[in-house]
């Protein structure tokens, strides 16, 4: 933990290598495969078209392997060091994917950074970027300019080309890193996927992009462990009516632990 958050605090990311098995590997990318397939028939159908195929937003299904992927935070220790990161309880903000093909041209290339505001005091956003495949010097694997979530402003084009550096690794590997951090996809030189998924988190009491306790429904969400409760932002609801608001402490939509 200690070499983890040095390296996080330095450079602004840090790999830990190796966590995921190989079934849930398979299984992972079979999903992330079906996760793309749907997410492009609501491009098209809504003309979303630009710059975004091969990506996937908001993937969470209770029939997926993502929830395992989440099960398993808790004792590889992302859960704390995301609490740690964030200064704060974390939730899930989103949960998307990518395969970065050669042949496409998504928006994830842009020299981005994953937060519109600035802010120099504190952490609004911890990224996890899961390694489907390995990440390879040819295959577009991510860009990181080191110690760029300190700057407030986005670096000139020549600058990140030269100083940034591809976040290379083995499939099942996860990337933690600040969301300020200035990133971009690497380019594809390859005829193979390189899949990866892309997770967001942020303190409990900031608004994250869907409302997946809604969306995966009351039933499955009671049904998981607390830790997975805890990033599904079970415990940091909007109630709606009275009745919701006037809870037991222990049955209330935000708890007080939630900060």
């Amino acid at each position: 933990m200690n070499n983890l958050w040095q390296e996080l605090q330095a450079n602004g990311y840090a790999c830990m290598h190796d966590l995921i098995d190989q079934p849930l590997l398979a299984a992972l990318r079979e999903d992330l495969a079906s996760a793309i397939e749907t997410c492009r028939r609501v491009q098209l159908e809504n003309g979303i078209t630009q710059r975004t195929e091969q990506t996937a937003h908001h993937i969470l299904t209770p029939e997926s392997h993502f929830v395992a992927l989440l099960d398993r935070f808790s004792q590889w220790g992302i859960i704390e060091t995301l609490q740690h990161m964030l200064g704060g309880v974390p939730i899930l903000n989103s949960f998307g994917g990518l395969n970065n093909l050669n042949s496409t041209n998504a928006y994830v290339r842009n020299v981005h950074r994953d937060v519109r505001s600035w802010s120099a005091e504190s952490m609004q956003m911890a990224q996890a970027l899961v390694l489907l495949d390995d990440f390879t010097v040819d295959n577009g694997a991510t860009l990181f300019l080191p110690g760029s979530h300190t700057a407030s402003h986005k670096p000139d084009e020549h600058v990140f080309e030269s100083l940034a550096r591809k976040a290379l690794g083995s499939a099942g590997s996860i990337y933690l890193f600040d969301s300020r951090i200035w990133h971009a996809a690497g380019i594809n030189n390859t005829a193979l996927s390189r899949r990866c998924l892309t997770l967001t988190f942020t303190r409990s009491c900031f608004k994250p992009q869907f409302d997946y306790c809604r969306a995966l429904g009351e039933d499955f969400c009671r049904s998981q462990a607390p830790a997975v409760q805890q990033l599904l932002g079970w415990y940091a609801r909007t109630p709606s009516t009275l009745h919701e608001w006037y809870q037991p402490e222990e049955q209330r939509f935000y708890r007080k632990n939630q900060g």
